[in-house]
C-alpha cells in the first residue's frame, strides 16, 4: 500500500468514525423542556433533504414550540400539543410577529416512532423533508451557528389532532444557536429511539449563546425568599425587641443589598428566557424592589424625628406601614414566582409555612414593643 493510499484510507476511517460517533445537539431552556436536532450526513453535504427534530415536555404543558430564525417573524416553527387520544400533534407554522404563528401546510413533517404521551411526558420525534428553506428564510445544514428559538405554555391540554388548532400566548421564550456540525449523524433515519436522551445537558450550543438560565432562576428564588420571608421580618423585629436602631438599620441595609443582588439574577434570567415583563411576577417584583428604595429614606426621617421629639410622627407611621405593605407584596410575589417556575408542592408548602411562622414572630415582636412603650410611658407619667 502506498503512503498516499494509506493516508486516504486513514482519513476516511477517521471521518467515518467522527460522523458515526456524533449525536443530536440538544438544548433545554428550562427543566424538562428540551429540543434536539440531528442532520444526516447526506443532507449536510447536499444542504437539503431530511433533518430530525425532537421536542419533549411534561404533559402539564399546553404546548411547546421550537423554530429556526433570529426572531419570531418569518421563522420556521414546530408546535406540539396533545391530541386527546394519548398521542401528540405536530403543527408546522410560520412566524408572523407577535401574534399566533400561521399553520404552514407546505412543510413536510412526519411523526416518527417513539412519539406520543409517555409517562406524562409529551414526545415528538419528527422528520422534516424540506426544513433547510421556508417562506421567509433558510439555513445551512452544515453551519456551526444556526439561530433557534423556542416558547412554551403551561396549562390545559389543547387535545386536538388539528395542526391548525388555536393556542394561547406563551408563558416565556428563549433564543440560542446550535452548531449543526456537532449534530451530524451517519444514517438517514430516526436517531431518537433506543438511546438515552434528555439529561438536561445542553449539547451543541454555540459559544457566546445564552447560558443555561436555570441556575440563575434558582439563585434568584432562594435569595429573594430568604430576604422577604426571613431577613426583612427579622430585621423589623429587632427594633421592638431590643430598642437599638443601629441593629435594625444595619440588618435591614444588608437585606436591602442582598435583595438587589437577587433582583439582578432574576433580571438576567428573565432576559435569557425572554420572559421580560410578560408575567405578574416580573412586573410586581420590579415594582416592589423599586419602591423599597424609599424605605431607607423614610427610616432616616423617622429616626431623626424620634431622636428630636422622643415621639412618633408622620414619618414614623409612613416608615412602618409602608414597609409592612412592601413586605406583604414581596411575600405574595414570591408565591407567584413559585407558580411561574412550576415549583413542586413541597417547595410551595415550605415557603408558605415559613412565611406564616415569620408573620407570627413579627406580630408578636410588634405587640411586645408596643407593650414596652406603654409601660415606659406609664412609668414616666407616674414619675411626673
Amino acid at each position: 500500500m502506498s503512503v498516499s493510499l494509506f493516508f486516504t484510507v486513514a482519513l476516511s476511517v477517521f471521518a467515518y468514525s467522527t460522523v458515526t460517533s456524533a449525536e443530536p445537539v440538544q438544548y433545554c431552556p428550562i427543566k424538562d423542556v428540551c429540543y434536539q436536532v440531528a442532520v444526516p450526513s447526506v443532507s449536510a453535504e447536499a444542504n437539503s433533504g431530511n433533518i430530525y427534530l425532537q421536542l419533549r415536555a411534561p404533559a402539564s404543558y399546553s404546548w411547546v414550540g421550537f423554530g429556526t430564525g433570529e426572531r419570531m417573524a418569518d421563522s420556521n416553527i414546530f408546535v406540539i400539543y396533545q391530541d386527546g387520544t394519548g398521542n401528540v400533534t405536530i403543527s408546522p407554522r410560520t412566524g408572523t410577529g407577535h401574534i399566533t404563528p400561521r399553520y404552514n401546510a407546505m412543510t413536510q413533517v412526519e411523526l416518527q416512532d417513539g412519539s406520543g404521551v409517555v409517562d406524562d411526558v409529551m414526545i415528538a420525534n419528527v422528520r422534516c423533508g424540506n426544513c433547510s428553506t421556508w417562506p421567509g428564510g433558510s439555513i445551512s445544514l452544515a453551519s456551526e451557528a444556526v439561530d433557534y428559538l423556542a416558547a412554551w405554555k403551561t396549562g390545559d391540554a389543547v387535545d386536538s389532532d388539528d395542526p391548525d388548532a388555536g393556542i394561547r400566548y406563551h408563558d416565556a421564550h428563549d433564543q440560542w444557536r446550535f452548531d449543526l456540525t456537532q449534530g451530524t449523524v451517519s444514517g438517514d433515519a430516526n436517531p431518537f429511539v433506543g438511546v438515552s436522551q434528555f439529561d438536561n445537558n445542553n449539547r451543541g450550543v454555540s459559544e457566546g449563546s445564552f447560558a443555561d438560565p436555570r441556575t440563575l432562576i434558582r439563585g434568584h428564588g432562594i435569595i429573594m425568599a430568604v430576604v422577604f420571608v426571613l431577613l426583612y421580618p427579622i430585621g423589623s423585629s429587632l427594633m421592638p425587641l431590643f430598642g437599638k436602631w443601629i441593629f435594625h438599620a444595619s440588618w435591614q441595609f444588608l437585606a436591602f443589598l442582598l435583595m438587589w443582588a437577587g433582583f439582578g439574577l432574576g433580571y438576567v434570567a428573565s432576559q435569557r428566557i425572554r420572559l421580560d415583563f410578560n408575567s405578574t411576577h416580573t412586573i410586581l417584583g420590579t415594582v416592589v424592589v423599586c419602591l423599597m428604595v424609599l424605605q431607607p429614606a423614610l427610616g432616616w426621617l423617622h429616626h431623626r424625628n424620634f431622636a428630636k421629639h422622643q415621639a412618633r410622627g408622620l414619618a414614623s407611621l409612613a416608615h412602618v406601614w409602608y414597609g409592612r405593605a412592601l413586605l406583604i407584596m414581596g411575600v405574595v410575589n414570591g408565591g407567584l414566582g413559585l407558580q411561574l417556575a412550576s415549583a413542586s408542592r413541597t417547595f410551595v408548602i415550605v415557603y408558605a409555612v415559613l412565611a406564616g411562622v415569620m408573620f407570627v414572630v413579627y406580630i408578636a415582636a410588634s405587640a411586645y414593643g408596643e407593650y414596652k412603650r406603654r409601660m415606659a410611658a406609664g412609668s414616666y407619667e407616674r414619675k411626673s
